[in-house]
């Protein structure tokens, strides 16, 4: 298990700048790539370990299945050019895998360990807003999305790896909030969810529960409402304008569902990176082709992570809503109520961040994923660790004992 810590210490350190912070710097383009295909062979040579977590490893392989069959769907298909749909292949890839695998591999960092992981993520977030003082200047109308998903990231590891206490959940809240130097609408709802949950949450959500239900709606209202200048803009009164990039491209989702029943129009097609690096004929079709951003190269062809799932069809939303309907079930086993909130909070995160981003399919989402991983193995350390003590007790207890001697 040691062995595993320190891969992964290693690799969480080099992630965090690479991946998340300088990530637009020349030479760090593919580096997420390169990260995810180094995590996915180490996890497969550590199969048999063990210390690792097998129980993930039969979801996975259904993964790996259904994403093949839809690769081979799309290349018959033929909606779009190969190119297209190994780029798209790549993307989906990531966020499952780096999840599954940190599921498996279940690291157990030392207290120095969580240490060194800290300081390179904070000493990442304290030199990004060194480097980059125009993103706190005020009247710069540029937006700096980088700094939202190095705080709230640093804040939530900085919460699971420290001791359960008020001083440390400030602490983290204060990481936090340095995303407000220059924040977008959505960051602003990831801390309304982040306060919310770290300072009010008492125990697991029962869904069952109409208290529960009326509290998560309360929190969907308060959200909305510290988001709701560009949540009008977009989804609700310029949800019928014609000219808006991101309004259509939701629109056009529906219809592709319609259109391309039950499998979608396949992958790298539409809302993907895969259609704009090869710029998918589906634009033409639905007349998106003339819409500002959403032209050839337009920088609002991969702004949203739910259009992608156009591309799989209905039975590729039903599955993705039933992969995060597994996951909010796992979640909600956690008995530890520090990864219980690290988990459920990475969920909304991920959740409010998608309407107007795709990082959960780019390098910046590893690091929800990865802590999503963490949270996944709560219960099974726990249990590993009170069969340890008990050992150690064991143990004391007959070193104590003194034989008669004869």
């Amino acid at each position: 298990m040691n062995s595993i810590a320190k891969f992964f210490t290693i690799y969480w350190i080099i992630y965090f700048p690479t991946c998340i912070a300088y990530n637009d710097l020349p030479g760090f383009n593919s580096v997420d790539e390169v990260m995810t295909a180094i995590l996915i062979v180490y996890t497969f040579i550590k199969k048999w370990h063990p210390d690792t977590n097998p129980e993930p490893w039969k979801e996975y392989f259904s993964f790996l299945w259904i994403l093949g069959f839809y690769v081979v769907y799309s290349l018959i298909r033929q909606v779009n050019v190969p190119g297209a749909v190994w780029i798209e292949f790549v993307q989906q890839m990531r966020p499952y895998s780096i999840i599954y695998c940190t599921w498996i591999l279940n690291p157990q960092f030392t207290e120095k360990q969580k240490k060194w992981m800290l300081w390179a993520m904070g000493l990442t977030l304290a030199s990004w807003i060194y480097y980059h003082p125009e993103a706190t200047q005020s009247g710069v109308e540029a937006e700096f999305p980088v700094l939202g998903q190095l705080a709230i990231c640093t804040g939530m590891a900085y919460y699971l790896f420290t001791e359960e206490t008020k001083l440390n959940k400030y602490i983290a809240t204060a990481i936090v909030l340095t995303g407000m130097l220059a924040p977008k609408f959505k960051f602003m709802g990831e801390v309304t969810c982040f306060i919310a949950l770290l300072f009010f949450l008492k125990k697991q959500l029962d869904f069952k529960s109409s208290k529960t239900v009326m509290s998560v709606i309360l929190l969907m209202a308060v959200v909305i409402a510290v988001t709701w200048q560009r949540f009008d803009i977009y989804y609700y009164s310029g949800w019928n304008n014609a000219e808006l990039a991101r309004p259509m491209t939701y629109k056009t989702s529906l219809q592709i569902l319609w259109d391309y029943f039950p499998f979608g129009s396949g992958m790298g097609t539409f809302a993907s990176w895969g259609a704009c690096e090869h710029y998918s004929p589906l634009y033409y079709t639905y007349h998106l082709n003339n819409i500002w951003g959403l032209g050839p190269g337009g920088g609002f062809i991969a702004d949203a992570f739910y259009p992608t799932l156009a591309q799989y069809g209905v039975v590729g939303v039903i599955l993705f809503f039933i992969y995060w309907k597994r996951r909010l079930i796992a979640f909600n086993e956690i008995e530890d109520m520090k990864y219980y909130r690290i988990a459920l909070l990475t969920f909304f995160c991920l959740a409010i961040e998608q309407t107007a981003d795709t990082s959960w399919l780019s390098g910046k989402g590893m690091g929800y994923c990865m802590l999503i991983g963490l949270c996944l193995n709560a219960n099974r350390n726990a249990n590993f660790n009170e069969n340890e003590d008990d050992l150690e007790d064991i143990d004391e207890d007959e070193s104590r004992t003194e034989l008669p001697m004869g």
